[in-house]
């Protein structure tokens, strides 16, 4: 769904408190309900979460809104979609369906050679296998982040397509004074955040969740088509480049970031 943006954050090793704590299953399939597979999921977008206190509030476009916990929030949810779903903080062992979408990556094949299978006219891979593995709802790292260098250099070179870094629902979102694919350089880095210390992994490979309609971003298939021209990664060597922005990061130690806190590449 989409988020909120926070002026300070408690951050752990399961980074910033709150977020993907809870996640929708499918009842038909027992999977990860995720905006990745969008003919069927697109309408999370929708949706808004957002923090109330010590809960989540979930609201609707008609303005309802309903607490996680609320018993009529599946109920609403299911005909919403029209199809039956369950919110659960519990990670159910099992991942999503991620459209693949190769012709906008530049013809790049599924990660790590795994399988797909077409659905519907539609190629799909088993997405979230380091969720199940590691027991919560996120793709990989713990926290997300992009710089704004690297969006900056997207709209260098492709002026008619808006690269608004909320496109890539990022935990954070760093100021750079560059531009260009500046995170690059941060692979096995690490990070100081206010007092926050942030050991940074891989990059972020970009899925089709980037092209769709996010609140006042408007859809663009363009905007993961320009990623694979300007930034294919190698990522974990597997030999084949893939469209790339922002990084995966873990937190060393708890602690707190707020907007406006200095960030230095150690």
């Amino acid at each position: 769904m989409l988020g909120e943006q926070l002026e300070r954050a408690p951050i752990t090793e399961k980074g910033v408190v709150g977020d993907r704590q809870y996640a929708l299953i499918d009842d038909a399939t027992g999977k990860v309900i995720s905006v990745k597979r969008p003919k069927r999921w697109g309408r999370m977008f929708e949706l808004t979460a957002t923090t109330d206190g010590d809960t989540v509030r979930v609201s609707f476009p008609d303005g309802d809104a309903f607490g996680i916990d609320d018993p009529e929030l599946p109920k609403q949810l299911s005909d919403f979609f029209g199809r039956a779903v369950s919110v659960t903080s519990t990670p159910p062992g099992t991942g999503f369906d991620e459209a693949w979408v190769g012709e906008l990556k530049d013809g790049a094949r599924p990660y790590f050679g795994m399988e797909s299978a077409e659905v519907d006219g539609e190629e799909f891979i088993d997405g979230g296998a380091f969720m199940a593995n590691n027991g919560n709802f996120f793709d990989f790292g713990a926290l997300h982040l992009v710089s704004t260098a690297s969006t900056k250099q997207l709209a260098a070179n492709a002026p008619d397509t808006g690269f608004d870094p909320r496109r890539f629902r990022p935990n954070v979102v760093i100021d750079a004074p560059d531009v260009g694919f500046v995170e690059a350089a941060w692979q096995g880095r690490t990070l100081q955040v206010g007092d926050v210390t942030l050991t940074v992994s891989i990059p972020v490979p970009r899925c089709v969740m980037t092209t769709l309609e996010q609140g006042d971003l408007p859809a663009d298939r363009n905007v993961l088509r320009e990623v694979g021209k300007q930034n294919k990664v190698d990522l974990m060597g597997t030999g084949t480049p893939f469209p790339c922005v922002g990084v995966y990061a873990d937190a060393a130690a708890p602690g707190e970031i707020a907007v406006g806190d200095e960030v230095t590449l150690l």
